[in-house]
């Protein structure tokens, strides 16, 4: 096994090298942004001499379902700009799964579970 306060130490000098190759990074992409034209959504790909370098502008939409209760009859119901999302409750799905083993081995094949990435912090003492 090897010693964890080495790979504790690494870890740490990793993250702060890519940290600090993020923020070079980032200052680079501005640049870039400011040198060459750019959809305000979507993308644009440049052909540079050495490079092909693709530009895309993401925008982000919320909605404010108070607000679109009270404006939606303007707009025709097969055009509605708004979709409604099936997604997992993990905190009920845990609590059935603990709670209620019975109900949720009749439900339980409707749902996929996966463990993510491991999220490791280490700090200097």
């Amino acid at each position: 096994m090897q010693n964890t306060d080495a790979l504790a130490r690494d870890w740490l000098e990793a993250k702060r090298a890519e940290g600090k190759a993020n923020r070079a990074r980032l200052i680079i992409e501005q640049q870039i942004g400011e040198a060459l034209d750019h959809r305000s959504e979507g993308s644009q790909t440049h052909n540079l001499e050495k490079y092909k370098v693709t530009l895309t502008q993401p925008v982000s939409r919320k909605l404010d379902p108070n607000v679109w209760e009270s404006v939606k009859t303007g707009c025709p119901y097969l055009l509605h700009p708004v979709k409604a999302v099936f997604s997992a409750d993990a905190t009920g799905c845990k609590y059935l799964a603990n709670n209620e083993p019975e109900i949720w081995a009749k439900i339980a094949p409707a749902f996929t579970t996966k463990p993510g990435k491991l999220q490791i912090k280490v700090e200097e003492l």
